[in-house]
């Protein structure tokens, strides 16, 4: 445990979420000097995150299977059109254990030689000129500045230092809000099944779910979209509101009628797309602290790796070449681009109508769509976000009675978000 204020460092990562932990440890693998620097007083807390995630994470970023507390090999997707399930046949992906996950790259950081300071919360960005040089930061072993050649801000949705340096929004948009329960019990029909379940039957302008963790237990929670634009505060991640969705959703599954709580825990994300620039001299951003979620159900903690990863890849090159100026690190923007493409475009103008007001017959168009899919083209569908390969996306326009060809719908919300920057800019400046 490191608490030395006067120790400088290679780079210094703040957040020991998936990004920042990935990062830290990426970094230290390859010998740099790093400290992991996390505000909560313990490696895994806050501990949100419903955590679905496909097989390949846990091969492509070498994780021990132990972490994945639970397994599926079945997807069902249910909406006021009806409901299909998809069988794969065998163990298709895992439900994380999200504090784990977080235990287990702080660990591999100290492993390879980095250092892990804990509750310390980074306050601002240490300037010199126009060079981010270290972070203010106060915490139960004190208060200064610990200075790196690189900081990176991976402080999860409040993105504190990137705010900071006006890289982005402290408060973009409406947040999401998610809620989760762990119950003790799982019905056999949810056993190895993520079970997704859509629209205003279930959740408005949102979506529930019920995930399996581990044998006795499974994840039930729910997440709306633009939550204070539908009358829930974000303050304490909108619980009272929050709650009452929760528990009238549960109500729809008479089978959880003896079930027993065992942890309830939520949090606030922004999901926007993410945003362009990530880079300032010395300085990146990155994880939800860039709004790097995928807009069409809030998947995050695989990005979130690659995010890390790939930052990592940079930030050392970048060392060695003794350039860590915002010119040299936004390889990082072109390469998180390339990352996303535009299927999270896609993603974000279905998400926009999915979680807004379809009607019964627009809801059980795109149930047909769906249930035409096989299984593999589900997944391809809703993790590799492959839509224009998988379906024809004219029905996907008419079923969501998008008017035009997808390229001017696209350029139409292009236009429309520019206006609001330089709407929320002037504002700003006046």
């Amino acid at each position: 445990m490191h608490n030395n204020f006067s120790e400088a460092f290679d780079v210094i990562v703040v957040g020991s979420g998936p990004a920042g932990g990935e990062c830290a440890r990426e970094l230290a693998r390859r010998g740099r000097k790093v400290l992991l620097m996390e505000k909560s007083t313990g490696i895994g807390r806050p501990n949100f995150s419903s955590g679905g995630t496909p097989l390949e994470t846990f091969k492509d970023f070498d994780l021990p299977f132990e972490i994945g507390r639970g397994t599926w090999s079945k997807v069902l997707i249910a909406a006021r059109g009806g409901a299909k399930t998809w069988d794969y046949g065998e163990t298709r992906g895992y439900v994380f254990a999200f504090d784990e996950l977080k235990q287990f790259l702080a660990a591999e950081t100290v492993k390879h030689g980095g250092k892990v300071m804990i509750s310390t919360a980074a306050e601002e960005p240490t300037l010199e000129g126009d060079s981010v040089v270290g972070v203010k930061c106060k915490g139960v072993f004190g208060e200064g500045v610990i200075r790196g050649k690189v900081v990176v801000d991976a402080s999860g949705p409040v993105g504190v230092l990137a705010s900071k340096i006006g890289l982005r929004e402290a408060e973009p948009e409406a947040a999401a809000i998610g809620i989760e329960l762990i119950v003790e019990g799982v019905p056999p029909e949810f056993r190895n099944v993520l079970a997704f379940y859509f629209s205003d039957v279930y959740v408005p302008h949102g979506y529930g779910w019920i995930f399996p963790f581990g044998e006795h237990q499974c994840k039930v929670g729910v997440a709306v979209y633009g939550a204070s634009k539908h009358g829930i505060p974000e303050d304490n991640h909108g619980t009272a509101g929050m709650m009452a969705l929760l528990k009238k959703f549960m109500e729809k599954f008479p089978q959880f009628g003896d079930a027993e709580p065992v942890d309830l825990h939520g949090g606030n994300i922004y999901i926007t797309g993410g945003i362009k620039n990530h880079s300032s001299n010395g300085f990146l951003v990155i994880g939800d602290a860039a709004m790097q979620i995928n807009p069409l159900a809030g998947e995050g903690i695989r990005h979130a790796l690659h995010s890390g990863r790939m930052a990592a890849e940079i930030i050392d090159r970048k060392l060695s070449a003794n350039d860590v100026s915002r010119r040299a690190l936004a390889e990082y923007d072109d390469r998180w681009a390339a990352y996303i493409g535009k299927k999270w475009r896609l993603s974000y103008l279905i998400a926009e109508k999915l979680y807004g007001d379809l009607t019964e017959d627009q809801w059980q168009y795109l149930m047909r769509i769906l249930a035409g899919l096989s299984a593999s083209e589900l997944f391809k569908l809703g993790f590799d976000f492959e839509f224009l390969k998988v379906i024809k996306f004219k029905d996907v326009l008419r079923a969501l009675k998008i008017k035009g060809s997808l390229q001017s719908y696209l350029r139409r919300r292009e236009k429309a978000a520019n206006r609001s920057h330089v709407a929320t800019t002037h504002q700003k400046q006046g």
